[in-house]
């Protein structure tokens, strides 16, 4: 079937040019001239580029494999490539099998290929060219990738099933089947006659007729028995089209009844059944790579198989390459299982171990013929499996020590010096490396003798030459340059290059733009990192199979610069060509590729490690400075690998005081950390694998720059300005309105950091290796894409005009991570004294309020990364002015909050919906600070708020005194006032944004809040898509997990509101009954279009301001614990508590604030003109709500600082108060008479129920008296009165008991009445415990 495009991803790069050259060539052709083409490519010349580019051809190549393979008419077994007169269509068929074989093995993403089900038809063609065709490409997808195992059982079954029909074997070499003996040409007498005779028996299928007439049961055995079957002259098709029609053959027999036929038909026939050879062989070697083999690995693999397979290969008949090959591929299939006695009997039956066996012999003849020009060389595709098999062979100790004992080392090196350089012999000699690599592990011996580092040093150099050929241009910075011509210098590095070659430098822009002033923070950072890096001459490649010789060669070199047994030649390795070899490669990454780029300078870096005196060396022959240059002032490329090295490379270069001094020089954090502001580097920091988190690269990033700060001490200080810089440059991008923060959805970057998730049913699908690969081939291509992905998000219009999107969120949890890192990699606090020092503070605090960041910031993992390094500042360095800082920035947003505190005029509404609502002509309004400065201002709150409620949770007591001593200064006060009085206004605007989204909350032709609702339809119509957008964004992530998930879908609206204010479970209990009518059926019918239209629009409204209140609710309560000196995780104990010590000052004042705050919402009025008390009942529930917290801990236990406090704050009166208003109807009835009127507010019974709630808790003498909060029996010296706790439980015991009188013997409300009574007995009870202490007589009780 054609490829799914709905699962494909977005994918971030382009195809290289050469490959986007031959698609398009490819799909301009017609059928005739597409088999020429594809006939005449044999080997692979382009690059490696993603499967998702090939998409169209591949659709293509999918109609015509359904084609090829459907049945002709009345003939169900004949496929239609089978017809003498399709020859055509056959031709067609071969090429383009032959050709996606090739595609399959240079691309990545090979589970989007899905014509499976058509190979796996294919199979039944009566022609074994097609059948030897689709093996070879399903040979392919077996050994590079996991394709075959990963697809489903419905596809994967009928292929495997196939394919171990034709692996089946034959009866071996005893029946006189050999495999040696059926690749000769012998005459038919020599085999036995079975050969060509079909015998097959099944069971029939029940109630059939048969061959004889009677009925047959599933029980008996029929058998059809044809002799002599290739003397028929019908083709096998046609032979089985008749014996089905003859006999009720089984489906799931059919195949294997045909292979069979085939089988016999083709024998006699020396070229048919070679043919045959060949495909069973391919049959074995797909099955075993497939894991498919584990009920029928002892028929397949019988023994004997592995001698047999040895004999093909001893046969001395020149015309028998092909499947020789092929008994090569699959002895390494077999070796690939890891099965010992298998391996064991490879190496014996092939002689391997000895110098004169047959295998080491037939090595060193290969290698002879391929440079010696003399001899004619043995065909590619056997010296190919040669070379395969040895490889395979050297990956495991036995097969390693085999060769090393036969002398192997010195045939492989000749390969390595002499071999030619024509692509197809370039993968012999990257063969010939890896098996060097894999035989040196066990001896090194031989090829130290056979002078094998000059070999492969003099093999690199010749590599690079051909290279040089493509791209010229070189590094060729001035050596010892003086400090003050730093950068001009380097203006003149760039100029020299262009010279040169100026197509091949990546990055003439950035650093041209950057460097003539250093002194700003590089405002045009993300513009001109990313759209500065034009694409190096036509994406010019190095080509795979050279890229995988270098890759070899400087992995063994990497890794024998670090063995012992080179300690004496290492030393020279440097005073050759190869510092020249690795100068090209690393000045031309794009070229290259990420993985080459890496791997020069990981050989540069252990050789300094391992070397250390002799970086002077490199230094004088310019090798570092072309590093410094590649790594700082050219854009480095984009792999987490790359970026990770980095610090450690650096950290090599800067060994001596002049490599410091060069580094230096380059200005080299400003440059390394501007990756973190690219988006092309948010593929490499977001890429995950298995179980990383995200931004696990700029964590890594953080912890090697730390290390290379400890290293190196004298760096500390300009690391640490550069860190600054980039918050700075965080801040400009965050204040900057020409930008908006990109929705996480919109990012272009994002295909790559979202590819894991779609694979993830194919996980495994794609070797390790091969992702490397993929991540680097994008990495490659990013080069040339940059400019052309940066100009389209730049046309985007937000807001009032045109603004550009940056993903500013993942730059700020990028740097966060990575500053982080820095911060705290270890648990001395130098680093974050050095910090502060350079007054990093500032900008790291400002982050939290930038006015381009969205709605939705304070939730994100963003707002936590922040927090989590204002923590890790606190908590390391003891650095009050982290509290500081964040207290003053907070101030100024507090005070842009004012207007809200100011209640709109008659007829009335809400502040924020005002706001909204005049900004009506502008798209997407709540993502633009400047249309709605209101909402932008509560989430930049929000965000200080989490950053508090961050650095308030910790246990270590000097951090604890710090924060007590903050909040308690005269700032702090300031600042609790405000969040007080802001609370005050989140609770009243949530309470009418609530009433306005639920029908029927309002009494009809009230006209509160009316005229803004009205305003935010028009809006809806214009600009449809926007706001919808907006709001999922603003409270999809946040309100979800509670019950207020969905305004427009309805919740119960005050259970929504008080969940919002972050009010305890208890709390909530009650209200979950509350006004049932809104969550039934009857009230969604209610909501009209126009209504949900609206209520869309106010969804971020609604979430901003009950999340803030959750947020503050949640500080609130922290600050608490503070103040008394509970710790925030209680642990229980059986032992009394020792005394606690008394309350500071800064305690005292703090909870003085705080308790001021429930007084305030106690004695809360609304405006005049509000429309209903519902309103007032909501915000008292909540009130009542939250002060439960705030005054008790989880276990019901009173805090005594905040019970004296709330007395002495007048909180205690409000509280009994409230109850009068409320059962007072607002002093419009006596107390006595408010419980039974008809006219008793909504809202009045959830009040009273959550009101008694909490004073129950006010009047237990068990807890009130027994707390483990208790303050100290003598007050301090200067004044503080003691806290008499009977006293406070005298007088509420007192007022309660008054209150109960006014609801004892009423008739109880409908759906409290139950709850409340429950409460009152229970505080009735509390008074008649309490008797005894408080002296309370019975006589006040008769009177109930």
């Amino acid at each position: 079937m054609k490829v799914d495009r709905t699962k494909l991803k977005k994918t971030p790069t382009e195809a290289p040019a050469d490959c986007r050259a031959l698609i398009e060539k490819l799909k301009g052709c017609s059928d005739e001239q597409l088999v020429t083409e594809l006939q005449q490519i044999k080997t692979w010349n382009i690059g490696k580029c993603e499967l998702y580019h090939w998409v169209d051809l591949l659709d293509r190549f999918d109609a015509l494999l359904a084609e090829a393979g459907r049945p002709v008419e009345a003939m169900s077994w004949m496929l239609a490539c089978d017809r003498p007169e399709r020859q055509p269509l056959k031709a067609l068929l071969l090429a383009l099998l032959n050709f996606t074989a090739l595609l399959i093995e240079y691309s990545f993403s090979r589970h989007l290929y899905s014509s499976i089900e058509h190979l796996t038809t294919l199979l039944a063609s009566s022609d074994m060219h097609v059948v030897l065709a689709v093996l070879n490409l399903l040979y392919v997808f077996s050994k590079r990738s996991n394709y075959i195992t990963r697809l489903g059982s419905e596809r994967r079954g009928p292929l495997l099933a196939r394919l171990q029909h034709l692996a089946e074997s034959w009866g071996g070499k005893e029946n006189g089947f050999g495999l040696a003996e059926c690749c000769r040409d012998l005459h038919m007498m020599k085999y036995p006659p079975s050969a060509t005779t079909l015998h097959f028996e099944f069971y029939a299928e029940p109630g059939v007729e048969v061959k004889v007439d009677k009925r047959a049961t599933s029980t008996t055995l029929h058998y059809i028995h044809i002799e002599q079957l290739d003397k028929i002259s019908e083709s096998p098709s046609e032979i089985m089209e008749s014996l089905t029609k003859m006999y009720s053959i089984p489906k799931d027999k059919q195949m294997l009844l045909f292979t069979h036929i085939r089988l016999a038909h083709g024998f006699s026939n020396h070229k048919k059944r070679l043919q045959a050879v060949q495909a069973r062989l391919h049959a074995i070697s797909i099955l075993v790579y497939s894991n498919a083999l584990q009920e029928s690995a002892n028929s397949i693999l019988y023994n004997g198989l592995i001698e047999e397979l040895v004999d093909v290969l001893q046969i001395t008949d020149k015309q028998l390459m092909d499947i020789k090959a092929a008994s090569l591929r699959t002895l390494t299939s077999i070796v690939h299982l890891e099965r010992t006695p298998k391996l064991s009997s490879i190496i014996d039956c092939t002689g391997t171990a000895s110098y004169h066996g047959f295998l080491p012999v037939l090595v060193r003849n290969c290698i002879q013929a391929m440079i010696d020009p003399s001899m004619e060389p043995y065909p590619h595709q056997f010296a190919t499996a040669l070379f395969s098999f040895l490889y395979h062979l050297a990956s495991y100790d036995a097969g390693g020590e085999a060769l090393v004992s036969c002398g192997m080392m010195e045939a492989l090196l000749k390969v390595i010096k002499f071999l030619g350089d024509e692509q197809d012999q370039i993968t012999f000699v990257t063969r010939a490396v890896r098996v060097v690599d894999l035989i040196t592990n066990l001896d090194m011996a031989a090829f130290q003798s056979h002078s094998g580092l000059s070999i492969f040093i003099y093999r690199l150099e010749h590599e690079v030459d051909l290279c040089r050929r493509e791209c010229p241009f070189v590094i060729k910075p001035k050596v010892q340059r003086p400090p003050a011509a730093a950068l001009p210098e380097g203006e003149d590095m760039e100029t020299d290059m262009e010279v040169t070659d100026v197509a091949m430098e990546s990055s003439p822009g950035p650093s041209a733009e950057a460097r003539p002033d250093p002194a700003p923070p590089a405002p045009p950072a993300v513009p001109s990192t990313s759209a500065a890096t034009p694409s190096p001459r036509g994406g010019v490649q190095c080509i795979p199979q050279r890229a995988a010789l270098l890759k070899s060669m400087l992995n063994f070199l990497k890794k024998a610069i670090q063995d012992p047994a080179f300690s004496d030649g290492i030393r020279h390795v440097m005073d050759g060509s190869l510092p020249t070899s690795l100068k090209h490669i690393i000045s031309n990454a794009e070229y290259y590729g990420p993985s080459l780029f890496l791997l020069a300078t990981e050989v540069v870096t252990v050789f300094v490690f391992q070397e250390p005196s002799l970086l002077s060396s490199l230094q004088d022959n310019g090798l570092t400075d072309v590093m410094l240059h590649a790594l700082l002032i050219k854009d480095v490329p984009a792999t987490r690998e790359v970026l990770g090295s980095l610090p450690n490379v650096f950290s090599a270069l800067c060994l001596n005081a002049r490599g410091l001094q060069s580094f230096v020089q380059c200005q080299p954090f400003e440059r390394l950390f501007k990756v973190l502001l690219s988006p092309d580097y948010l593929p490499a920091m977001r890429r995950r694998r298995s179980s990383d988190p995200l931004g696990d690269t700029a964590s890594n990033l953080g912890s090697a720059v730390d290390e290379l700060m400890r290293h190196q001490p004298t760096l500390k200080t300009d690391a640490t300005t550069a860190i600054i810089k980039l918050l700075e440059e965080i801040c400009s991008l965050g204040r900057d309105p020409k930008y908006i923060c990109q929705k996480p959805s919109m990012q272009k970057a994002d295909g790559t950091a979202a590819a894991p998730p779609p694979r993830s049913p194919h996980a495994a699908e794609e070797a390790s290796s091969e992702d490397e690969e993929e991540e680097e081939v994008q990495a490659m291509q990013s080069f040339g894409a940059a400019q052309q992905s940066e100009a389209e998000p730049s046309q985007t219009v937000v807001g009032t005009e045109e603004r550009i999107p940056i993903p500013l969120m993942d730059y700020i949890l990028n740097v966060m991570k990575f500053v982080e890192s820095i911060l705290s990699n270890n648990t001395t606090d130098d680093h974050c004294q050095e910090f502060v020092a350079q007054r990093g503070l500032r900008p790291l605090v400002t982050i939290l309020g930038l006015p381009n960041l969205p709605v939705d910031f304070p939730t994100s993992a963003a707002c936590q990364a922040v927090a989590g390094v204002c923590k890790s500042i606190l908590t390391l360095s003891h650095e009050p002015k982290v509290l500081q800082e964040g207290l003053v920035q907070l101030e100024a947003v507090l005070s842009a909050l004012e207007p809200l505190h100011r209640p709109i005029e008659a007829p009335g509404g809400s502040v924020l919906l005002r706001e909204l609502a005049a900004a009506g002509a502008v798209p997407d309004a709540t993502l633009s600070a400047q249309a709605t400065p209101l909402l932008h201002a509560l989430t930049a709150a929000h965000a200080f708020i989490m950053m508090f409620v961050h650095t308030c949770r910790v246990g270590q007591s000097e951090i604890r005194a710090i924060s007590v001593n903050q909040w308690g200064s005269q700032l702090g006060l300031s600042v609790l006032g405000k969040l007080s009085q802001l609370y005050c206004s989140l609770v009243w605007e949530s309470t009418v944004l609530l009433s306005l989204c639920t029908p029927n909350s309002l009494p009809p032709g009230c006209e509160f809040g009316q005229a803004d609702m009205q305003k935010l339809v028009p809006k809806e119509e214009k600009a449809a898509p926007s706001p919808p957008q907006g709001g999922r964004r603003a409270e999809g992530e946040v309100e979800g997990p509670g019950p207020a998930g969905g305004v427009g879908s309805d919740p119960p609206p005050a259970q929504g509101l008080l969940e919002g204010m972050g009010l305890e479970g208890e709390a909530l209990a009650p209200m979950e009954t509350d006004e049932p009518s809104a969550s039934d059926p009857k009230a969604k019918a209610k909501i009209t279009p126009a209504m949900a239209a609206r209520i869309k629009q106010i969804k971020p409204l609604l979430s901003a301001s009950s999340r803030l209140g959750r947020a503050l609710a949640e500080l609130f309560g922290l600050l608490v614990k503070l103040c008394v000196g509970s710790p925030v995780r209680q642990r229980r104990s059986h032992h009394a508590a020792a005394a606690a010590p008394a309350p500071t000052a800064a305690a005292r004042a703090t909870a003085s604030a705080l308790t001021r705050l429930l007084t305030k919402g106690l004695s809360w009025q609304p405006p005049p003109y509000t429309p209903t008390p519902r309103f007032r009942l909501t915000f008292f529930i909540c009130s009542v709500g939250f002060t439960s917290p705030m005054l008790f801990d989880e276990r019901k236990f009173p805090y005594h600082l905040m019970l004296q406090k709330f007395l002495c704050s007048g909180g205690h009166n409000a509280l009994f108060e409230t109850f009068n208003w409320a059962l007072s109807m607002g002093g419009k009835v006596p107390v006595g008479e408010g419980l039974e009127h008809p006219d008793l507010p909504d809202g009045t019974g959830e009040f009273l129920d959550a009101w008694l709630m909490l004073v129950e808790k006010m009047v237990n003498p068990s807890t009130v008296l027994e707390s483990p909060h208790a303050l100290p029996a003598k007050g301090p010296p200067h004044g503080h009165p003691p806290f008499s706790a009977l006293r406070f439980l005298v007088v509420t015991q007192k007022a309660a008991f008054a209150c109960i009188k006014q609801l004892w013997q009423r008739r109880p409300l409908k759906v409290y009445g139950g709850r409340m009574a429950e409460s009152m007995l229970a505080i009735l009870c509390h008074i008649l415990r309490a008797e005894p202490l408080l002296g309370v007589t019975r006589g006040a009780l008769r009177g109930l």
